[in-house]
């Protein structure tokens, strides 16, 4: 059995390159950096005068943060996806006025879930039982104050406080003030298994 293969085209590549490269604000030199690939080999790919190996190229994605197979295939980051506040997906808890947005749909495709909880002074979202194996979870408090339980165990945070952790056991957020909290929780299940 043969495989058939269609070879990139360097100027598809180098515009693929420098679309990345400018959506992420970096500059020939940045990218250089962050890929170990020098700034005039970069240029080079970037104008299309010369391709570059299959190490290089996946140096320079990664720099870019996709794989070499998104770097192939596509020339600029994908559109922006504007969520607006009336669109979210919302959960609120009609005993506690607990609320839980949705923030970005286009990352949660990706294994990333991006959510804003809002809470009553007193309220609680409620003890939640252990998440799956790998997924590590990043809050950020923008408003008032937050008592996060791991386990039973409790951690105070304050406005713009944030605390990363894996809960791989039992987790709850408590706003114990008498102002409403707000936090952002980020869930990484990229590795999880």
């Amino acid at each position: 059995m043969s495989l058939r293969a269609t070879a990139v085209d360097p100027a598809d590549l180098g515009a693929n390159v420098r679309a990345r490269r400018r959506a992420l604000g970096l500059t020939l030199e940045q990218l250089a950096e962050a890929s170990g690939v020098s700034p005039a080999m970069i240029s080079e790919v970037e104008r299309s005068v010369k391709n570059p190996t299959v190490k290089l190229a996946y140096q320079i994605a990664l720099a870019l943060g996709c794989s070499l197979t998104d770097l192939l295939e596509d020339g600029a980051a994908e559109a922006p996806e504007v969520v607006r506040a009336g669109d979210r997906r919302t959960l609120v808890d009609p005993e506690t006025g607990v609320e839980r947005h949705g923030l970005s749909p286009a990352m949660l495709r990706r294994g990333l879930e991006l959510v804003w909880y809002s809470l009553p002074p007193g309220a609680s979202a409620g003890e939640m039982t252990a998440n799956r194996r790998g997924i590590v979870e990043h809050v950020v408090v923008v408003q008032g104050a937050l008592t996060i339980r791991l386990g039973g165990q409790p951690t105070r945070l304050a406005k713009g406080d944030g605390i990363a952790y894996r809960p791989q056991t039992t987790v709850e957020y408590r706003n114990a003030g008498r102002t409403p909290c707000a936090f952002i929780l980020l869930s990484d299940a990229t590795r999880a298994r």
